[in-house]
């Protein structure tokens, strides 16, 4: 069901601290059992700082908040942008959808709004990465139409690595 669901571009401080709240929040109920809560406290301080954020809007990063009701604060976030060295790709950097609310098919128009965007650069693919052992995100996204492309082993800093699935899906022209 995808009634009453809006989608807004953050342009605010206000905006991207909601993202991070809402990232903090979504992280820690969400990764305990498929990375160490180290690891968590790690990525967000590196990917959710306020600056940090500020930083991918300036390097052609769009963050898309999702609204149920468009007087209350966002329930989901995605991120996504071109591929920095390889114009065919296009990137969803980040997906989160607040657990109350999944199944309602807002991951499903984040993912749509990035193809959109992917599709007005003329990008010929979708890609992102996703922990291999986040079972229920990796089922997702295939429903989502992506399929695993390769394996990706990254030292993050901190004595963290990331072990990824690179996933890809064609920019079509339907969406």
């Amino acid at each position: 069901m995808t009634d009453a669901i809006t989608l807004r571009t953050a342009e605010t401080d206000a905006d991207l601290d909601h993202i991070t709240a809402l990232a903090h929040r979504i992280w820690h109920e969400h990764y305990p059992g498929i990375i160490t809560r180290e690891q968590i406290d790690y990525m967000l301080a590196h990917g959710y700082s306020r600056d940090r954020l500020r930083a991918d809007i300036a390097a052609d990063v769009r963050y898309v908040m999702a609204h149920t009701d468009p007087t209350e604060p966002a329930v989901a976030f995605a991120a996504h942008g071109p591929d920095e060295t390889d114009a065919s790709r296009f990137w969803l950097h980040k997906l989160y959808v607040d657990r109350a609310q999944r199944g309602r098919g807002l991951a499903r128009q984040l993912v749509n709004a990035a193809l959109l965007d992917a599709r007005q650069q003329d990008c010929e693919q979708l890609w992102l990465r996703v922990n291999r052992d986040n079972h229920l995100a990796v089922a997702s996204y295939r429903r989502l139409g992506f399929n695993v492309a390769a394996g990706h082993v990254q030292d993050i800093g901190g004595g963290f690595v990331m072990d990824d699935y690179l996933m890809a899906q064609p920019v079509s022209a339907k969406g």
